[in-house]
């Protein structure tokens, strides 16, 4: 239905209706060779520049000044000009600027303008003051002259037409020769020597599709031959310019400037919100490593290229004749640039559609991951291009019945120059990189990726839709349509309001390939519409071949759904990035079991007797350590007799370190209960060393205090050295040698330092991650600073347990909570 809407109603709302483009841009320039071979010179000396121009602005003045609705047919069906091949001639490498329009070509840098109306008439050739005129015809009878330019060389049958004398009162043809005609201000080789001729004819005919006007202005020149010693002058007369003009018609086509509209201002506005929010979201999964990188890479190349290919390749047809290669080199980097810059901006857009596509698990995301994996001949993916085709027809036929309910006209716009396709010598190839550059830039950015902000924001699934095609339509209405409108912009932003609602209904209920796809349809559909019904096949081909190229895709779409492997049989597809982030919540896992299990190796709570009071604690610096601390209280018949505490370090950190922790722990804890330190790491030092890797060793300081004599019996196995604080006042214990560390030797006879307690005596065990805390200055706590911390801390009054927690709280506000290494204390009160 929608293309049978379509095919009923596009002659009515197409700007080309009645019209369609009739010759192409090569014959349009050799029908400009053989006039300037009239006019002596030729074109393959100069650089000829041209393009198809629609005269929009000329049919809105006839639509505001007419008392009926107009359409663009009812004057194509006239045969009045809403369209025109443009040619400049000029000479070569002279162009020392990027951005041109038509007019500032033929303005700066052009000779003569040639503009040839679509049934192949010339009505309109100029001369350029400042520059030398090319044309040249030898002195005769000035009016027989001009009757042969206008009736041999322009191919105007002047029976039609009566002259006009000067005293003719005709106000148009009046104006027409005071805005077109001047005086040439001559050059080296010519010399003036009368004033400009100008003569009128006016249709006198009942025809119609003839011009009401021919003006033909032509000065009087002299030309000097030197050839040799032979010196020679030639009479003639040079065309200042020409105008076949219907009565409607303005004398000049080129439209001039409005400024910053509402729509000027909008698309920008549109454009950055885009850009700076692909920017933050883009950037933003990056960060959190939700990225294809892969992916997003062929995206930025084809969109790179695609960009940049199109735009070299226009330049290359069209100003580049113009071009030194200085300027050649110039533009191409200038087009470099913006293709990647849009590239970039389409990648990061890409980053974030995918994983708020994946994290609201939009439809479709697994016929992407396939045609990523380059799996092409799938069911799914068959059925994808049938419904993108089906939903097209639907956009095609809802945008050709808006137009026509108000009474408006599309017409292409490709580009800054317009609609650039037409003149393109690689229309085939520039069309369809023009048309899936767009359909990407549109559907991935400002559908699937927009809605999928939307949809992050708000709960509510009705309401975050709605909001959706509101949005989605206002960037669409502006940003990257390819197809314009006579509308202004409150009624574009209705028809793509309608067409908003189909496309993201579309995208929710079948996903982004069929979205794609019917994008991609309805752009194509309008881009080929100048070349429908017409008779040259020059033209017409372009029609034949992008038509093709869409009944391809079709075709293959039908064949991949009926005889296509379907997606259950392939496998389900995670991303890189989905297994790294599951990898790390695995060992996330590990760890905290890890971290749990460790801990669970320690004392939860401190024993209690006679005499002493004790609390350990211990930091990790990773979310597991090296580090491990105990006490065991020993007792006999029921009564306690002795207490003994070990603080261990094993070298490394995480989980490198914690397993010989827990290793190391288990041996001691079985001994601590009987035997006395310096036989506990005299017995363990041999399992320690068989069981572990040469880069491993593990320092152990160990304290058995007796309950009933007061006296402490310290080892050490390479740790720090214990302090005691008495009257206020903190020291090292020295302990006896050997002091290595376990697992260097397999036998090492470790020896007790034995020392008496007195009541308020307070003895600390600690790791070197106390001592070895670094500050944001790089400055180290020290150990020197540890006595001293215990002499500033007033253990008299305190516990063990607060004691022990001002001792945290000191290292980790001295460390601002970033610890260098695990840290462990016992704190020993008696």
């Amino acid at each position: 239905m929608g293309f049978l809407l379509f095919l009923v109603g596009r002659s009515y709302v197409d700007y080309y209706g009645g019209a369609p483009i009739l010759e192409s841009r090569s014959q349009v320039e050799q029908k400009i060779e053989r006039i300037a071979q009239s006019l002596s010179f030729s074109t393959d000396t100069m650089a000829v520049y041209s393009i198809q121009e629609q005269h929009k602005s000329y049919f809105e003045n006839l639509q505001s000044e007419s008392s009926t609705d107009l359409r663009p047919i009812d004057l194509n069906e006239e045969g009045l000009h809403l369209q025109s091949w443009l040619t400049v001639l000029g000479a070569k490498e002279s162009v020392d600027q990027i951005r041109l329009s038509a007019k500032d070509l033929f303005d700066e840098y052009g000779q003569l303008l040639v503009r040839v109306a679509n049934n192949g008439n010339v009505i309109r050739l100029r001369s350029n003051p400042k520059r030398p005129n090319p044309t040249f015809v030898k002195a005769g009878d000035p009016l027989k002259l001009a009757e042969s330019i206008i009736e041999e060389i322009l191919g105007y049958d002047l029976s039609a037409y009566e002259l006009q004398s000067d005293d003719d009162d005709d106000e148009d043809s009046d104006e027409l020769v005071q805005i077109e005609g001047r005086t040439n201000e001559g050059t080296v080789d010519e010399q003036n020597f009368s004033e400009l001729l100008n003569f009128k004819w006016k249709k006198v005919s009942s025809d119609n599709a003839q011009p009401t006007f021919l003006n033909l202005a032509l000065n009087s020149v002299v030309r000097e031959y030197t050839n040799g010693t032979n010196f020679s002058t030639e009479f003639g007369y040079q065309i200042d310019s020409f105008i076949a003009k219907h009565d409607r018609e303005p004398t000049e086509f080129f439209a001039t400037g409005q400024g910053l509209d509402l729509f000027t201002i909008i698309f920008f506005i549109s454009l950055i919100v885009l850009a700076v929010f692909a920017f933050i979201i883009g950037v933003k999964n990056i960060f959190k490593g939700k990225v294809e990188w892969k992916r997003a890479l062929i995206i930025f190349s084809a969109i790179s290229l695609g960009l940049y290919g199109w735009q070299a390749l226009f330049y290359l047809s069209s100003f580049s004749p113009f071009f030194d290669d200085g300027m050649v080199l110039i533009t191409a980097i200038n087009n470099l640039i913006f293709g990647i810059i849009l590239g970039m901006y389409m990648a990061l857009a890409y980053v974030g559609w995918e994983a708020l596509a994946r994290s609201q698990n939009h439809a479709q995301l697994d016929v992407v991951d396939a045609l990523w994996q380059r799996k092409f001949f799938v069911r799914e993916t068959g059925l994808g291009l049938i419904q993108g085709f089906a939903v097209g027809a639907i956009l095609i036929g809802l945008f050709v019945g808006a137009l026509w309910v108000l009474d408006l006209y599309f017409i292409q716009v490709d580009s800054q120059f317009g609609f650039t396709e037409s003149s393109s010598k690689f229309a085939m190839l520039t069309l369809n990189m023009s048309a899936w550059t767009t359909t990407w830039l549109v559907i991935i950015v400002q559908v699937g990726f927009v809605y999928g902000i939307i949809n992050h924001w708000f709960s509510n699934a009705k309401l975050a839709f709605g909001l959706s095609i509101l949005v989605v339509a206002l960037f669409t209405t502006t940003v990257g349509r390819e197809i314009g409108t006579n509308g202004e912009f409150f009624e574009d932003y209705v028809i793509f309001l309608i067409l908003s609602a189909v496309t993201l209904f579309s995208y929710k209920k079948y996903g982004i390939l069929t979205t794609c796809t019917a994008w991609w349809v309805f752009i194509c559909t309008f881009m080929i519409t100048p070349y429908i019904n017409s008779e040259s096949i020059e033209i017409a081909y372009k029609l034949y071949a992008q038509l093709g190229i869409m009944g391809m895709f079709l075709v293959y779409g039908f064949i991949a759904y009926k005889k296509g492997t379907p997606l259950e049989k392939l496998g389900s597809y995670v991303p890189e990035y989905e297994e790294k982030i599951a990898q790390h919540l695995r060992v996330e896992r590990e760890m905290e079991i890890a971290r749990e299990s460790q801990y669970k190796l320690m004392p939860i709570h401190p024993p209690k007797g006679p005499g002493f009071d004790v609390y350990g604690f211990f930091l990790p610096s990773f979310e597991v350590g090296g580090d491990y601390f105990d006490y065991v209280l020993t007792e006999k018949d029921g009564e306690a007799v002795a207490l003994t505490m070990a603080v261990v370090d094993v070298s490394g950190k995480a989980m490198r370190a914690a397993m010989p922790a827990i290793f190391t722990s288990g041996l001691l804890l079985s001994r601590m209960k009987e035997d006395c330190p310096a036989k506990i790491l005299s017995q363990v030092a041999e399992p320690i060393y068989n069981r572990t890797d040469r880069r491993t060793f593990i320092t152990c300081a160990m304290a058995r205090y007796d309950l009933k004599t007061k006296e402490l019996s310290i080892a050490n196995a390479g740790h720090c050295k214990p302090v005691l604080k008495r009257n206020g006042k903190a020291s090292f214990i020295d302990t006896i040698d050997p002091r290595y560390p376990l697992g260097l030797r397999a036998e090492v006879d470790y020896q007790p330092k034995v020392i008496s307690l007195n009541k308020g005596d307070f003895f600390l065990l600690y790791s070197d991650g106390l001592p070895e805390a670094v500050n944001e200055e790089g400055e180290r706590f020290g150990f020197e600073s540890v006595p001293e911390l215990l002499e500033r801390i007033d253990t008299d009054n305190l516990s063990a347990n607060e004691i022990a927690l001002e001792i945290k709280r000191t290292v980790q506000k001295f460390s601002n909570y970033q610890l260098a290494d695990d840290t462990t204390v016992i704190c020993l009160k008696v």
